[in-house]
């Protein structure tokens, strides 16, 4: 019986006290803009009322979408290599790169020598169509800067730039004319993982326990006299 009594005592206890580690996301994104731009993503801090931060991951998905053509103006014919890209790179307030990703499609096609005509179709013009490819790459970070940075009694919220670059580029002929046109998008997701803070133990839990103990001291009291 005793033991039963300070088993449920103790139970009662540790689950009122007893920490866990828990994760909250938040997700921001741009919508796809002809590039280059730059832009400004309000992302939510973690409350620290909610407990302590263990680590943030940081999840920056890119997309590039457009067309891109090329003429070559060789002698002989050749393969041309159109490449869609856009680098697109997220900073702190201070400037500091956080995570990048590039999302890139590109594709080879056969031609032959100048056929006359720049028209980037025929014999010696290519032409992607529109096309596009996406890319993520995450990083977590256990900074304590970063910790400082990305939190506050109560929540908030932090600016961070997210800019987009075109790095499009044909290759393959000597003598080459290509033009491109690309839009790129951004998403980011921002998870704070933390181990929650302890709950007080509410006034019954404690008067549990103190019974339980009190309650063995009295049988421990009655067999003492038992024994006598």
């Amino acid at each position: 019986m005793k033991k039963i009594l300070i088993a449920l005592a103790c139970t009662s206890l540790l689950a009122a006290t007893s920490a866990h580690a828990s994760v909250i996301s938040y997700d921001v994104s741009k919508a796809s803009t002809i590039t280059n731009w730059s832009d400004v993503l309000s992302v939510k801090k973690f409350d620290s009322t909610l407990g302590t931060l263990n680590s943030i991951t940081f999840e920056l998905g890119g997309s590039v979408a457009g067309s891109g053509r090329a003429e070559s103006l060789d002698a002989a014919g050749s393969t041309i290599t159109l490449s869609l890209s856009s680098l697109l790179t997220l900073t702190r307030p201070d400037g500091s790169t956080i995570v990048v990703t590039n999302p890139v499609f590109s594709n080879s096609y056969g031609v032959t020598a100048f056929d006359g005509i720049i028209d980037f179709s025929g014999k010696s013009g290519v032409a992607t169509g529109t096309v596009g490819s996406s890319h993520t790459e995450s990083k977590i970070s256990t900074s304590a800067s970063d910790f400082a940075l990305f939190s506050q009694a109560g929540g908030g919220t932090i600016s961070l730039s997210l800019q987009a670059n075109g790095l499009s580029s044909a290759s393959g002929a000597g003598n080459l004319i290509s033009q491109f046109s690309t839009s790129a998008a951004g998403d980011l997701k921002v998870s704070y993982d933390y181990t929650a803070a302890a709950p007080v133990p509410e006034p019954e839990t404690y008067a549990m326990l103190i019974g339980g103990l009190g309650l063995l001291g009295l049988v421990r009291r009655r067999a003492a006299k038992q024994a006598a």
